[in-house]
C-alpha cells in the first residue's frame, strides 16, 4: 500500500512539474538579494514561457503563480501581494487573501528555501492588456522589506 500511495505522489508531483512554466523574472528595483532571493517562478498556464513571451492568461479563468525562495530573514507571519505595476504607482489587487501563510509554509527560517504557490481568479473586470506583475512577500512585522518579483503576462480573451 505504502509502494503505491508513494508512486501515487510522484505521478501528482511530476503532473505538476509538467503544467507549469518557469518564466522568466526581474527582481523589483528596491529588492535586496542578501534580504530575499528568487531562484525560479512558474505559472500555470503558460504556453509562451518556451518563446519567453508573456504568459497569455484567459480571462474568466485561474492562474498559479508559484516561486522559490531563499529568505535572508525569520518570520513567523508572512504578508504576500500581487500588484499592477505602472508608470505612476502599483495598483495592488483587490480582494487577494494578503495571508502568505495559507500559500507557503510558516514559520520561515533564514536561508531555508521556500516555496510560494498560490492560485488567484483573473477577473473579467480586468482590461485586456499587458501587464507586469509584482509580487511581494514579506514579514508581517517588519514592513514590506523583503522577497519581490516582477513577471509579464498578457489578459486575453
Amino acid at each position: 500500500m505504502m509502494n503505491f500511495l508513494i508512486k501515487a505522489y510522484m505521478v501528482v508531483l511530476l503532473i505538476g512539474i509538467i503544467t507549469s512554466e518557469v518564466v522568466q523574472f526581474d527582481n523589483c528595483e528596491d529588492a535586496d538579494d542578501s534580504i530575499c532571493e528568487i531562484k525560479e517562478v512558474r505559472v500555470e498556464p503558460c504556453k509562451e514561457a518556451k518563446s519567453k513571451k508573456p504568459c497569455k492568461l484567459r480571462s474568466g479563468t485561474n492562474a498559479t503563480i508559484e516561486f522559490d525562495y531563499v529568505p535572508g530573514f525569520d518570520a513567523e507571519k508572512l504578508v504576500s501581494q500581487a500588484y499592477s505595476v505602472t508608470p505612476f504607482i502599483d495598483l495592488p489587487l483587490i480582494g487577494m487573501d494578503r495571508d502568505g501563510c495559507k500559500y507557503t509554509q510558516c514559520p520561515t527560517k533564514s536561508g531555508e528555501t521556500g516555496t510560494y504557490k498560490n492560485t488567484l481568479f483573473i477577473s473579467p473586470a480586468f482590461p485586456l492588456l499587458n501587464y507586469i506583475v509584482k509580487y511581494r512577500l514579506w514579514d508581517a512585522r517588519v514592513g514590506e522589506k523583503g522577497c519581490c518579483v516582477t513577471f509579464k503576462i498578457k489578459i486575453v480573451r
